[in-house]
């Protein structure tokens, strides 16, 4: 397996987690403190703290501090293209498995 590849799933890995795509996404909206983050999502200190190194480790997001407190940020805005193209495949290959859920949901709020 080439070096490429190695990271390439690894990066994947990283993404493929729900904590770390939902930190991703309230960090969409600017910086934030691990203690907002941690409230946001209502996840324990020390869950929050592993994702945000995984993420900080695979150069996702950085951090600064500001009197003595990381305040993370995105590292590079095109992370969220590649989230939005892989949601577009991800819908289009299972366009019919949503389209059965929709009408189970539609069938449900007229019965």
């Amino acid at each position: 397996m080439s070096e490429l590849r190695k990271y390439t799933i690894d990066f994947l890995r990283v993404l493929a987690d729900p904590t770390r795509l939902e930190i991703l996404d309230l960090l969409k909206n600017g910086e934030k403190n691990a203690s907002e983050i941690q409230k946001s999502l209502s996840r324990s200190q020390s869950t929050i703290s592993k994702h945000l190194n995984l993420l900080t480790d695979n150069n996702l997001i950085y951090f600064k501090k500001k009197d003595n407190i990381k305040y993370y940020k995105i590292k590079n805005l095109e992370i969220f293209n590649l989230i939005s193209d892989i949601n577009s495949i991800v819908a289009k290959i299972n366009k019919e498995k949503f389209k059965d859920l929709r009408d189970i949901d539609i069938y449900d709020t007229l019965s």
